[in-house]
């Protein structure tokens, strides 16, 4: 319980020194700035292609789990469900354009996009 605790508080305070800054809101080990995103729609079609791989992803959040242990990404037309660890995931605001970087998990039925890090982008701009 105090590990969780003093976890929380620490993303907490993170989150608010970086909430005066220009720079985008962190969570986890996002990938480097200038790792280029892969297509949602790229991963959906050939999820084998991606199995066991981190690739980065940007759009938007269109929803999330009241528990914040999810969150609906969105890229267009497609949309997927991303887990995340609860006691480092922030309340995100529909529409939050966000860049994530997941790794994939493919199984015979099922896409699995884990959160591996996090940043929340500015809004207005391109997601």
């Amino acid at each position: 319980m105090n590990r969780q605790f003093f976890t929380w508080a620490a993303v907490t305070a993170s989150l608010l020194l970086l909430s005066g800054c220009g720079q985008p809101k962190t969570v986890g080990a996002p990938a480097p700035a200038e790792t280029a995103p892969t297509p949602l729609a790229a991963v959906l079609a050939a999820p084998a292609d991606y199995a066991g791989k981190t690739v980065v992803l940007r759009g938007k959040v269109s929803a999330q789990c009241a528990a914040l242990c999810d969150f609906t990404y969105a890229e267009g037309a497609q949309t997927a469900t991303i887990h995340t660890e609860a006691e480092k995931t922030p309340k995100l605001a529909t529409g939050q354009p966000v860049r994530v970087t997941v790794a994939v998990h493919s199984g015979e039925r099922n896409v699995v996009l884990n959160a591996v890090g996090l940043e929340l982008l500015p809004r207005g701009g391109t997601p």
